[in-house]
């Protein structure tokens, strides 16, 4: 007869690793052991099913906790396996216990539990349908098995009779798998949650029904509450280890709240936490968020006394220390845009993030050896984001193929419950909105695999981009009416807002308030915290003064910031926009003759406009160079110039009449219309004043539909909303 020990030694030597990519697995094995092995109120074995339905399954269990099958069972196999032995076992129970009863004799509870037929894998995979619930569950796991190997709290075992051997290859594996459950961080959990969702093929793992209700009611104390209640219920007295890893999760959680004095003071506690007990994994992760607060608290890109200067070089490491990991270095790319290093400057920073990455996984040092690998989130790069990050600055640069290759690159390595998905399908959307597709568009936003399992932070972001799609749609036609309700639908613009370099977009659900009188209280100036924020400030402070016919001496300054910046930061897409911008302020300034220096600033970039994707861009280009040359034409009297005129008009009003813009179809039929007046051309003119008339008034069929259609989606956002809020239930 083999004693304990050699029967140790066969399960070292044969048995899988618990490794990263098997944890799924190897959960799935510990819920079966607990099926398989009831236990009552006492913590004392039930023989609830036969000698050979349990020889079955332990023949199955030994099979993958022994390596002996040719691969690692999948869920599918798993559940096809498993539902036979249970449904036939299940109706012998039956029958059993009816036996019992006709004999009127008492049916235990756990006989009474076995005698219903459920789908042991099915079950098991619809713990995991919501991440919170599969983190209990885990916990939960984790103390069954403490249960059946007779561990008391001090971590000793007990002087009752073991249901499994501790020594065996079962009791081993158990043990082992109870280890490796107890070293889980919150943070690693949650990812393990996430795998085994993903393994057990469900469709999606979104957050939590409770942490969503509290996020949409800003019901921040509960929410904290929910957070520390967890780790006093999860730790046990000999685990104080994970302290760190506690003060981490809540610093993280008063960081995304934008409670910035809270998780400085939290994660300061945590580093010196993580430092005491050597716990290197999770000092990184301090101490990369420490260094984002700082950042984000204390750095901005231009003081009030400094001179907005553009340096075509990095953003010295004083300002922003060079990042320790390729995560931390990959980050660093937005907290550099937002203090004014130009674009191409920033693409070092994407490819040293992937160097670091390399790096990492080259490096096989010896102390590099003694890490425990456990599940680490965030230390590694994760290539959804570096090809999404990617996309981004050359969708600043204005190349669109590029940017929609690494967007597509970027989806089919994102995880479906990944947000840096929904951030690529939301510059997709937007994408289309500049190409004037806006069903297209809406159908993107739309799509239900987008929706499914949306978190309340997703939403915020999502909603905004679909009431962006729908006012840009509304303003090209110039419905004032339609405009108002859509911005009485949706939040107001100052509900969500950044606050500091390099951090995310925050609902503070209490905008600021405004003040009304000036003269009685002056906000002190902090100078331009955000760079490219502030050059979407100064194109919408242009756009309102065109709208009010401003003079142009008071438009002008913006406009010329604006182009100067856009210029030296390599935002071309914005740069040529800019331009044509100008060009128009230019052209309103009348007595001045700046028509031939606006034909000669918009053609420098008039190849690049023509290949881009902004229509709104090429339309009002198309429009400047008509009305410049048409200018040029009457005062010279040169009939060419005049056709080229007509000529750029005519492609004005046709990009328009995509771009679906009324203003600027009138624009250009009123001048062609002038045009034809002046060469006497009166049956083109008449024409042309009958389809100005037409295109005034309005079609009533299509204002009908653009106005159902806000209200439809208007709807489906409601309802996501409502259903983000249930959880998804």
């Amino acid at each position: 007869m083999s004693s304990p020990r050699k029967r140790s030694r066969i399960y070292s030597s044969h048995s899988r690793q618990l490794t990263e990519p098997q944890l799924p697995l190897h959960i799935a094995l510990a819920w079966i052991i607990d099926r398989v092995f009831p236990l009552n109120d006492d913590c004392q074995p039930v023989p609830v099913y036969s000698h050979g339905f349990v020889a079955d399954v332990l023949r199955i269990l030994a099979r993958e906790i022994l390596e002996v099958g040719s691969q690692p069972a999948t869920f599918v196999s798993l559940r096809d396996e498993l539902d036979p032995l249970v449904r036939k076992e299940t109706t012998e129970i039956l029958k059993r216990n009816n036996k019992k009863r006709s004999r009127g004799q008492k049916v235990q509870e756990e006989y009474e539990d076995a005698e219903k037929y459920t789908n042991w894998m099915t079950a098991f995979g619809d713990r995991f349908r919501d991440v919170a619930e599969g983190c209990t569950f885990l916990d939960r796991l984790e103390k069954e098995l403490r249960d059946r190997l007779n561990y008391a709290d001090d971590d000793e075992p007990t002087e009752l009779p073991e249901p499994i051997e501790r020594h065996s290859p079962l009791g081993i594996f158990s043990r082992n798998l109870l280890n490796t459950l107890r070293k889980l961080s919150f943070d690693e959990t949650t990812h393990l949650s996430r795998e085994i969702a993903k393994w057990c093929g469900l469709p999606n793992a979104g957050t939590s029904v409770h942490a969503g209700i509290w996020s949409l009611d800003r019901d921040y104390s509960n929410a904290l509450a929910s957070l520390r209640r967890f780790y006093d219920y999860q730790f046990p007295s000999a685990g104080r280890g994970q302290h760190q890893h506690a003060l981490l999760n809540i610093a993280t959680f008063y960081y995304s709240t934008g409670g910035m004095e809270s998780a400085q003071s939290a994660i300061d506690e945590a580093i010196r936490v993580a430092r005491t007990a050597g716990d290197k994994a999770c000092l990184q992760h301090c101490l990369s968020l420490a260094q984002r607060i700082k950042h984000e608290t204390c750095s901005v890109a231009f003081t009030p006394s400094e001179t907005i200067r553009i340096r075509q070089n990095p953003i010295s490491t004083s300002r922003l220390p060079e990042g320790q990991t390729p995560m931390d270095q990959l980050w660093s790319v937005k907290s550099a845009l937002d203090l004014g290093e130009p674009v191409h400057v920033a693409f070092r920073r994407i490819h040293s993030s992937l160097g670091k990455e390399i790096s990492t996984e080259s490096s096989t040092t010896d102390e590099e050896r003694k890490i425990s690998k456990v599940w680490r989130t965030g230390q590694k790069l994760d290539m959804a984001a570096w090809n999404a990050t990617q996309s981004g600055l050359w969708g600043m640069l204005g190349s669109s193929v590029l940017a929609e290759f690494h967007e597509d690159l970027a989806l089919d390595d994102v995880s479906p419950w990944n947000d840096g998905r929904l951030t690529v399908i939301l510059s997709k959307a937007q994408r289309a909105v500049e190409r004037a597709e806006y069903d297209s568009a809406l159908a993107i936003l739309l799509d239900i695999s987008v929706l499914q399992g949306m978190s309340i932070q997703s939403y915020h972001r999502w909603s905004k981009v679909v009431w962006t799609v729908l006012e840009r749609k509304a303003k090209m036609h110039g419905d004032d009416i339609l405009l108002s309700h859509i911005s009485s639908s949706q939040p107001p613009s100052g509900y969500s807002q950044r606050r500091g370099v390099g951090g995310p977009g925050r609902e503070t659900g209490h905008p600021e308030s405004k003040i009304l009188n000036l003269a009685d209280e002056q906000a002190p100036s902090k100078g331009i915290t955000l760079i490219q924020e502030h050059i979407k400030d100064l194109f919408k402070k242009v756009e309102k003064l065109q709208l009010a016919n401003a003079p142009s001496h008071m438009i002008l300054p913006d406009i010329l910031s604006a182009v100067q910046l856009t210029s030296e930061l390599g935002l071309w897409a914005l740069y040529r926009f800019g331009v044509v911008v100008l060009c128009e302020v230019l052209l309103s300034m009348e007595g001045m003759g700046m028509a031939s220096k606006a034909i000669r600033e918009i053609e420098i970039v008039w190849d690049q406009i023509l290949g881009g994707d902004d229509l709104e861009c090429i339309a009002r280009g198309s429009m400047c160079l008509g009305k410049a040359k048409l200018d040029v034409a009457l005062d010279g009297d040169s009939e060419e110039s005049l056709d080229e005129a007509i000529q750029h008009i005519q492609h004005s009003i046709e990009v328009s009449t995509k771009l679906e813009s009324r203003s600027l179809t009138l624009e250009g039929t009123s001048l062609l219309a002038m045009i034809c007046e002046l060469r006497g051309e009166t049956k083109q003119r008449d024409e042309l004043s009958q389809k100005y008339i037409m295109v005034k008034s309005g079609d009533e069929v299509e204002l009908y539909k653009a106005k159902e259609q806000v209200v439809r989606v208007g709807e489906i956002v409601k309802m996501v909303g409502i259903r983000v809020a249930e959880g998804w239930k």
